[in-house]
């Protein structure tokens, strides 16, 4: 396996020679993460090339693979944005095996797939009684990492996909009634999905401030949650329940510098009553305000550690993340870390001084 610095090509039309990433510079290396698609460790970005047949039984080993040795190639760029794992796949004709390992990941693991270019088929289950399904460019689907569900590729393909943690919040507790469920091209939000994942890993992650990396994952965390519920089929009033539980998380995430925001106005914005909103998130790790409270310390933080922000005052600050004024920031972050606003500016700057 190989490493590489690539430049994402872009959109192309379909073609019979494999698609590959051009690299600007080539070093060997063998992967050190038990996953290929997580990033190494230490590292903002991973690009990464198998070739051929010692490569391919060292895909193999991490995750459960076949395809013909002399022909074997993949490529892949992977980022970490918060929880969410993106990677763009350039590959030839290949299979990936039904595991059910989630995808090399140590939790439980969803994973969205949307094909750029090319042809790939999902199936679960034997050839005469299981699902199956064929995604062709612009298609979709939201795989479970926990389904055996084998990933086919005929011919060469480029894919996008993005993984996460099954609890994480955006997902509210996903129902779990099926291995894979598709979405076509005419899902709008599958398409604006892969393009802003594209977008992702065209920059240059590792100059991304602090504060940016919260924007942009903020903006995937509403794409991806509002994807999943475009996708999921409905199963009664248990799944409108999380459907609406997802809603309100992605409103608070892009709401959070509201001051008024809290249960009574969500609850307006909802078209529901405040108690009903309060019973949504009985029995989850956090309740409505918590879940405002805890997004308007993660992006204080973000800041406070952001030398770009160490000329703003916390009376600007506490207007920039909804908390209103300096005092209630400073308590908020004390109680958060047990540290002042200005020891975690102190710590920031000798950081930056040491590095």
């Amino acid at each position: 396996m190989t490493i590489t610095t690539p430049m994402i090509d872009r959109p192309m039309t379909r073609r019979t020679a494999p698609a590959t990433i051009a690299p600007r510079a080539l070093r060997p290396a063998r992967t050190t993460t038990g996953c290929p698609f997580e990033p190494e460790p230490g590292a903002a970005v991973s690009v990464r090339e198998w070739k051929g047949e010692e490569d391919l039984a060292q895909f193999a080993s991490l995750v459960p693979t076949s395809a013909r040795p002399e022909s074997f190639h993949l490529q892949t760029r992977t980022a970490r944005f918060g929880a969410f794992d993106v990677t763009y796949m350039v590959h030839g004709p290949m299979r990936i095996e039904a595991a059910a390992d989630n995808f090399g990941h140590d939790v439980k693991t969803l994973r969205m797939i949307v094909v750029l270019d090319g042809e790939v088929v999902l199936r679960a289950g034997d050839t005469l009684h299981g699902e199956h399904a064929t995604l062709r460019r612009r298609d979709g689907a939201l795989v479970l990492g926990w389904a055996p569900v084998t990933y086919t590729a005929a011919a060469p393909a480029r894919v996008v996909v993005v993984d996460v943690p099954v609890d994480h919040d955006a997902l509210m507790g996903l129902p779990e009634t099926a291995p894979f469920v598709v979405g076509g091209s005419e899902t709008a939000l599958l398409s604006a999905l892969a393009a802003f994942a594209l977008d992702l890993l065209r920059q240059d992650v590792d100059t991304l401030t602090p504060a940016v990396r919260a924007q942009v994952t903020d903006s995937l965390e509403s794409l991806f949650s509002g994807t999943v519920s475009t996708l999921a089929v409905p199963s009664g009033g248990d799944w409108n329940r999380r459907s609406q539980r997802m809603h309100v998380v992605r409103y608070i995430a892009t709401h959070y510098a509201d001051p008024q925001l809290g249960p009574t106005t969500l609850a307006a914005h909802l078209g529901m009553s405040k108690r009903s909103l309060q019973r949504l998130f009985e029995g989850e790790k956090m309740s409505v305000s918590q879940l405002v409270q805890a997004k308007r310390v993660d992006q204080v933080l973000l800041r406070l550690r952001d030398l770009r922000y160490s000329g703003t005052s916390l009376d600007e600050l506490a207007v920039l993340t909804g908390f209103g004024s300096a005092l209630a920031l400073r308590r908020a972050v004390q109680a958060a870390t047990g540290r002042t606003p200005s020891a975690l500016r102190q710590e920031a700057q000798s950081g930056s001084t040491i590095g």
